[in-house]
């Protein structure tokens, strides 16, 4: 494997490696453990046998606590007895060797390529993210970084494999028209509507252009469903596959729900194009709401079971309705998010995206949970994020993405744990 500059050192890709093995996605105390203490510590923890010592424990107690964690899921002595089940499996070395030689490797928050969207995640961002393309006799670590989204330019379009004709040229057709302007699309690789997106970015792609991404929910060495084996080779030959499982591993229910997080925070907004009532692309869009991305769904007829999930979202969500692609490009828009439109694709000139600098406020451009939650945040002193939750009236995971989002943004300050607005002399509460 070539690791250069933009590459962590291969003892951490190593030891995040045998950690994705071990440690089963929404396994929340995870990625917090290996956040305070390391991945190399975390690992040789997790294999010694023992329990943590007394200040490793009040480490990452405190950052549980902080994260929003109950008290059951702060206890690091009962999840390492978890996450010891497994060390059998380990074979680190060998899943990276097995899988370079076919143009894969592994992507870890320490290398310059990661994708720093994944942040909103909080507590539930990935480990390591494996990773395939069509390398041929080229690196694959050489390739990735030009494959992987760009924030601002991805949308996931999603909806149910038992499509109907209307969603499957509705997805094919707005993912050929967000292609062709250099948009990546992002979706789950399964039948239906995420088939028809994917099919639909491959023959919209530029000549230079990467617009594929399928995200899956097993090992990235076992293309499932198998039905859709010629697909993912191409999107192989056009983009890029990331799974967060390691090599080998079965898809489960679990792991597809748990998987849907991973293309909401990946995109810059999530569209539902056909979903029945209790459809798992309603998750996707539910995830993407809760890190404050934004949602567009596509009505269909109100005779058809297939869109009804998309009639529930745009009742009972803040969720847009989508038409075409333009629809699309101006809900990213609207979010605050602007990649440069491409001709076709731009959105009408708005306040929120062409307003004077003298007459925006701090919240212009924001979108409606990073709004609530910078508007709750005390004006001239510090704040706990459960104290925020309370506040603006939402769920911690929400709350930890957008104070994340809001300091890229240089709108907040964290001290210590706590938060405030940036500018202000920061106290405490």
């Amino acid at each position: 494997m070539c690791d250069t500059s933009g590459w962590a050192a291969t003892s951490t890709r190593h030891a995040r490696a045998g950690l994705s093995r071990l440690i089963e996605p929404g396994d929340l105390l995870g990625p917090l453990t290996v956040e305070v203490l390391g991945a190399e510590q975390t690992l040789e923890l997790i294999a010694s046998g023992t329990g943590p010592t007394p200040q490793e424990q009040q480490r990452v107690g405190e950052a549980a606590e902080a994260s929003g964690l109950t008290a059951r899921q702060r206890r690091l002595p009962a999840a390492l007895q978890r996450w010891r089940t497994r060390l059998p499996q380990i074979r680190d070395t060998q899943m990276l060797r097995s899988l370079y030689r076919c143009g894969g490797g592994l992507l870890i928050p320490e290398d310059a390529a990661w994708p720093r969207q994944l942040n909103d995640l909080g507590p539930a961002q990935p480990l390591a993210l494996w990773f395939r393309v069509a390398a041929g006799d080229s690196d694959p670590y050489s390739l990735a970084p030009a494959r992987l989204p760009q924030a601002g330019r991805s949308v996931a379009v999603v909806g149910s494999r038992e499509m109907t004709d209307y969603g499957g040229k509705v997805a094919w057709e707005t993912a050929r028209e967000l292609a062709a302007h250099g948009v990546s699309i992002i979706s789950g690789g399964a039948y239906g509507i995420d088939a028809a997106a994917h099919r639909g970015s491959l023959d919209g792609a530029q000549e230079d252009g990467w617009p594929a991404l399928a995200v899956l929910a097993g090992g990235v060495d076992r293309f499932y469903p198998a039905g859709n084996d010629r697909l993912l080779h191409a999107i192989l030959d056009r983009g890029i596959i990331l799974s967060e499982m390691p090599p080998g591993s079965a898809p489960t229910r679990h792991r597809f729900l748990q998987r849907n997080r991973l293309i909401a925070a990946l995109a810059a907004g999530t569209v539902v194009v056909e979903a029945r009532w209790r459809s798992g692309a309603l998750s996707t869009a539910h995830h993407a709401m809760d890190i404050g991305r934004p949602v567009g769904a596509v009505p269909g007829s109100v005779y058809s079971a297939s869109s009804a999930g998309c009639h529930r979202l745009l009742r009972h969500t803040p969720a847009q309705l989508i038409t075409d692609a333009a629809d699309i490009m101006e809900l990213v828009a609207a979010d605050g998010a602007d990649p440069g439109w491409p001709p076709g694709l731009r959105p009408a000139a708005s306040a929120a995206v062409t307003g004077d600098a003298e007459s925006r406020s701090a919240t212009d451009g924001l979108g409606e949970v990073d709004r609530r939650i910078f508007e709750a945040l005390p004006v001239r002193s510090t704040t706990t994020p459960s104290r925020l939750s309370e506040a603006a009236g939402l769920p911690m995971p929400q709350v930890l993405g957008g104070l994340t989002r809001l300091e890229r943004k240089r709108l907040v300050h964290r001290t210590g744990g706590r938060w405030g607005r940036t500018g202000h002399q920061l106290g405490r509460t």
